[in-house]
């Protein structure tokens, strides 16, 4: 037996060296086509002072989404299939910031700000006692008598830490107490993972959500939603003595009104007639957040969030994909796709996924191109690695161009679904993100995320030419498999997969 393995292990090493030369001599090619110079002129004109940090709703993005359907045009995509341009309008929802807030119950006033920021686009005033629930939960609106009454609970739901679930449960919380016949919402807001004060910055602003798909925009809430300071420990317990207390609620402001802002969505035809009607995604957001608020006039350099990290080396590497794979289609179709609002919380590839161009059980795999920024430029950081049946094939993209890829060094920072990428993902596709090589948040990574020192100046190009090009040439090696890669068992996303594509289904 120990022989006859011998004698066909060099049969066998002949049998593999066509394959193995193929994906080093596409390595090679893309070593040679995907250029530097391509991607530092897009970076560098994407996150350019005069596109103004690329905020949703603004003409300096529109133009951003015209230069990037241009260059789709230019390099051989089309538009999907069925349309005529490379656009997909997304209806959105503008809400500007409340002018005030204020709560009110006995002797004690809570403000704006200081105390109290605002969840949903409620305005108007509630006057009503207060019902103190633990965390209302849908069991404890059964049991307490809240109709009529204003709700105080701790934010988010039990066992849940970070801010990211609490934002999660937040719409779902407020339809439970709405539907029990509550007047309100107050939830006690205590996080060490992001302090109030960051919290209000990023949430005092003006807000889009997505609208109505046949453009009319959602039914306002009729309820009041507020997070209230429970910094430092404590600075709420007297509320839990109020039940029943009468409390008084504001908060002014204008209106909403409606925009459009685009998805950008380009399609490279397969090249294998049996397998070009599957499709890999290639996927980055290019909005970013805008100018600092409140800003004085002239608009100067260090007003500006230009977001080169984020999302203009992602954008790029998307436009330097449409380029290589316009000439050199794998087996399976691409589609480019450029996403708005991410930053407005995923509100463009989450319109897509709910209509998508192209049916999502045709998607076999989305590999999303986002992050915060890099600290290690040996490292490519694939939120989701260990999580797909395509591991071997990202850590082999990214070890053909000099980098090593790692998984995600802060799950407790839920990355996976702070990105473009979890919106396909709750729909069973199978997609991680391929971010630059973050091995923490650590002093450099803070430095320039959402900061205006995010500037392309900064850049290591170099650096980031390989890391394109390994994430092309993943893309590359997942567009010609066999067999489409899926989530591997137990996955969180497995059983929505199983759903899409029909999985284990007769």
């Amino acid at each position: 037996m120990k022989s006859g393995i011998t004698l066909l292990l060099p049969f066998l090493f002949i049998l593999s060296v066509p394959s193995l030369h193929a994906q080093s001599e596409s390595a090679l090619q893309i070593e040679t086509e995907v250029t530097r110079s391509d991607i530092e002129f897009n970076i560098r004109f994407l996150a350019a002072d005069e596109f103004l940090g690329r905020d949703t709703g603004t003409q300096e993005l529109d133009i951003a989404a015209r230069y990037i359907a241009t260059w789709l045009e230019m390099y051989g995509a089309e538009p999907a299939a069925g349309h005529s341009s490379f656009y997909q309008d997304v209806p959105l929802q503008s809400s500007s910031a409340p002018e005030d807030i204020l709560f009110s119950v006995n002797d004690t006033t809570f403000l704006k700000n200081r105390d109290l920021i605002a969840i949903n686009d409620f305005r108007g005033s509630t006057d009503a006692p207060l019902a103190i629930l633990e965390y209302a939960t849908g069991d404890e609106l059964k049991e307490h008598d809240v109709e009529g009454k204003i709700v105080i609970s701790r934010t988010g739901m039990p066992g849940q830490m970070s801010p990211q679930q609490f934002f999660g449960a937040a719409a779902a919380k407020r339809d439970r107490v709405a539907e029990a016949g509550a007047l309100g919402l107050i939830e006690i807001y205590a996080s060490p993972a992001l302090p109030w004060q960051v919290l209000v910055n990023f949430l005092t602003g003006d807000r889009l959500q997505l609208a109505d798909p046949a453009g009319a925009t959602a039914e306002p809430s009729l309820l009041p939603h507020l997070w209230i300071n429970g910094n430092p420990a404590g600075n709420t317990d007297f509320l839990t003595g109020l039940n029943e207390h009468d409390a008084h609620i504001s908060v002014t402001g204008p209106a909403s009104s409606e925009i459009i802002s685009r998805n950008v969505i380009g399609v490279i035809r397969g090249s294998d007639p049996d397998l070009q009607h599957e499709y890999v995604m290639l996927s980055a957001h290019y909005d970013h957040v805008g100018v600092m608020p409140n800003h004085p006039e002239p608009i100067r350099t260090e007003f500006i969030f230009n977001g080169a990290r984020d999302n203009a080396v992602g954008t790029a590497g998307v436009l330097a994909a449409a380029r290589y794979f316009g000439k050199y289609p794998p087996r399976r179709s691409v589609i480019l796709a450029a996403w708005t609002a991410e930053e407005k919380g995923l509100l463009g590839s989450r319109y897509y996924a709910e209509n998508p161009l192209i049916p999502l059980n045709q998607t076999v795999y989305n590999l999303n191109i986002d992050g915060a920024g890099y600290n290690d430029t040996t490292k490519v950081t694939v939120i989701g690695l260990g999580r797909t049946e395509a591991d071997e094939d990202l850590m082999a993209a990214a070890g053909a161009f000099g980098l090593t890829a790692i998984p995600d060094p802060v799950p407790e920072q839920n990355l996976f679904n702070r990105s473009d990428n979890a919106s396909l993902a709750r729909k069973g596709v199978p997609a991680p993100t391929y971010s630059m090589g973050l091995t923490a948040f650590d002093e450099e990574i803070n430095y320039y995320y959402h900061q205006t020192s995010d500037h392309p100046d900064s850049l290591d190009y170099d650096y980031l030419t390989q890391y394109i090009r390994s994430f092309i040439y993943a893309a590359y090696r997942i567009g010609n498999t066999n067999q489409a890669p899926f989530w591997l068992p137990g996955d969180e996303y497995e059983e929505a997969g199983m759903e899409l594509y029909g999985v284990g289904v007769e």
